[in-house]
């Protein structure tokens, strides 16, 4: 009996044995297909030299291995769990590439709160995949042969029940581990040729391709925020002039409308387009209005940073680990222009003919102290020019909605119909003007009828911001227009192909801004960033606030440019985190006395 016992537990040990080396070959080469997969698939590996680098593949094969480990963890179907991980990962490579094409932005981490609205998101972004049948047939096989393996393969004698268990924990402690950061994944990643470049996430997914690119933002994003220096936060409030009395505020108030105009941008900073004139309503306006270059936290896209910091009066700049704000940055009650207004009485509208779940927009404005929001559904009817809202159609509503009487209005309006992308496919009102159009001749025939679409919805925001204009002064209230664009639009190889004027790179240029007062014009120029904005706005009506106070002084003594630096930055982003976190600034006193006593401090806690 023992010598019959002994021998099963043998045989039980030599299966086992024999399943752990099968299950670690198997794994070896599924890693090795993935990482086949990886570099036909992955830009960063085309070129001969870096493509003969091993350890990159693997590293971005492996945690899709992970993954398909986890999936044959809970299915037993090998073959289907290698096929779901390849498909995820063409999936992944190829929203990829749409991204780069249209906004030459890598696919981020942060991209993925767009799973947290399907339905907003999936309106937006449906403008951006093919409408051929041609381009969906491969995904109907994907569909099919995904079907037959999950009806057909069978699962694994043997690794049901318990037997499962231990995989299965193994396997989810990788894919947890990998996706937190932990070690030896941080170590293993942080190799010297895995170059992460933390400012730049095209330059880092074109060094160490997608999926390691993915991870490594991941982490970054996921570093704890760090500490405000209040020090930094007490030498800057020392700088700052003795405050004086506050003001009364004016005795009558004006309305005030501010209009974040999409992807509004002067195509005469590129080259061959300087010598037309394509803002000529821009223009007429900037003879008699403050007016300049502006520089916006945003590039082709991401249109709630510059939204967040004109509505906040914070910079993006200072909360690095935050890539979307409206979801990570705006809690209840955070002050800003919104409510330094309402104090003063003013009544609270948005304005914006898109999906208000986008981008948790609705929730946010809330939170800002927006009173009312008319959205998508409210603009029901409302004539269109390419797939969005007309940007006529929304300065007329912006008038609609503008009373004679009563307490004074802030309505901000965030436009939609220059949105992307710029296919020629878009229905548009005027095809035949659109056509017209004369772009540089070396531009190849796609990214001509890019442009060319472009310019035709500019020169309706042009046109539309000039009637709104001449709306507001025909009216008997004062009211002050603060017009801006949120980013320049996503037409990368265009500006790649031709170039700007100033030789400087598309994520260095400004956009334009103008602020009018229908009332007494007056013709200034000043270049700013979005997060001064407001401050400027509150120092042209009258009303006193210390923070707007403050950017706007910061903002007279910045010398701004291609890659500008706020004045006293180190002390503003202090303050600013201070801010968010609901916290307040530190008495100038005791922080600087803090300040001075920390390197005596340090001094004497050396042996």
């Amino acid at each position: 009996m023992r010598l019959r016992d002994g021998t099963v537990s043998e045989a039980r040990g030599a299966r086992s044995a024999s399943r752990l080396v099968g299950g670690i070959a198997g794994s070896l080469l599924a890693l090795a297909l993935l990482s086949l997969i990886v570099v036909a698939l992955d830009p960063a590996f085309q070129d001969a030299d870096t493509g003969t680098e091993w350890l990159l593949p693997v590293l971005n094969a492996l945690p899709v291995l992970a993954a398909c480990l986890l999936v044959l963890a809970l299915t037993r179907r090998p073959l289907l769990s290698l096929w779901l991980g390849a498909v995820v990962l063409a999936l992944l490579y190829g929203i990829n590439a749409l991204k780069l094409e249209h906004l030459e932005t890598p696919l981020l981490p942060a991209d993925f709160m767009m799973l947290t609205t399907p339905r907003a998101s999936a309106g937006l972004l449906r403008h951006y995949l093919p409408a051929s049948v041609d381009a969906w047939a491969p995904w109907l096989g994907v569909m099919l042969v995904t079907a037959g393996l999950a009806r057909w393969e069978r699962p694994w004698r043997g690794s049901g029940g318990r037997r499962r268990s231990l995989p299965l924990l193994a396997a989810g402690l990788v894919v947890v581990t990998l996706v937190t950061g932990v070690q030896p994944w941080r170590l293993l990643y942080a190799q010297e040729k895995v170059a992460f470049v933390p400012w730049s996430p095209r330059e880092t997914v074109s060094n160490i391709g997608l999926v390691a690119g993915l991870l490594r933002f991941r982490w970054q994003y996921s570093e704890p925020v760090p500490t405000p220096d209040r020090a930094a936060a007490a030498a800057l409030l020392a700088q700052m002039p003795a405050g004086t009395a506050p003001r009364p505020p004016p005795a009558a108030l004006p309305d005030i409308v501010i209009v974040q105009s999409e992807s509004f941008f002067d195509p005469g900073r590129l080259q061959g387009l300087q010598q037309r004139e394509h803002l000529p309503h821009y223009r007429r306006l900037a003879r008699e209005a403050i007016h300049g270059d502006l520089w916006v936290p945003a590039f082709g896209g991401g249109t709630i940073r510059t939204e967040f910091e004109v509505l906040t009066g914070l910079a993006m700049r200072h909360f690095p680990q935050n890539e979307y704000p409206y979801f990570q940055l705006v809690g209840n009650g955070l002050p800003g222009l919104v409510s330094v207004l309402a104090a003063q009485g003013y009544r609270s509208l948005a304005l914006h003919p898109n999906d208000p779940a986008f981008w948790n927009r609705a929730a946010a404005l809330k939170n800002l102290g927006i009173e009312r929001f008319e959205s998508e559904a409210d603009f029901a009817g409302a004539p269109r020019d390419g797939f969005f809202v007309s940007d006529q159609a929304l300065a007329e509503r912006i008038v609609e909605r503008l009373p004679d009487s009563g307490p004074p209005q802030l309505i901000v309006a965030i436009s939609m119909e220059l949105h992307g992308p710029y296919d020629a496919s878009k229905p548009l009102a005027e095809p035949r003007r659109r056509d017209a159009i004369e772009v540089p001749a070396r531009l190849r025939p796609a990214s001509a009828g890019r442009l060319r679409t472009f310019l035709y919805h500019l020169g309706n925001a042009d046109r539309a911001l000039g009637w709104l204009a001449d709306a507001l002064r025909q009216r008997e209230r004062r009211t002050l227009l603060l017009f801006y664009g949120d980013h320049l639009p996503g037409l990368p190889i265009t500006f790649e192909t031709l170039g700007f004027v100033d030789g400087h790179p598309p994520h260095q240029q400004p956009v334009p801004w103008l602020l009018l007062d229908s009332a007494a014009p007056q013709a200034a120029r000043e270049d700013s960033a979005s997060f001064m904005l407001p401050g400027r706005l509150l120092a042209l009506l009258g009303i006193d606030d210390p923070w707007f106070a403050l950017t706007e002084k910061l903002r007279q003594e910045t010398v701004f440019g291609p890659a500008f630096v706020p004045a006293g930055d180190a002390g503003l982003a202090a303050l600013s985190q201070l801010r968010q976190r609901g916290e307040q600034p530190p008495a100038v006193e005791a922080a600087a006395e803090e300040a001075a006593a920390a390197p005596a401090a340090a001094a004497a806690a050396q042996p």
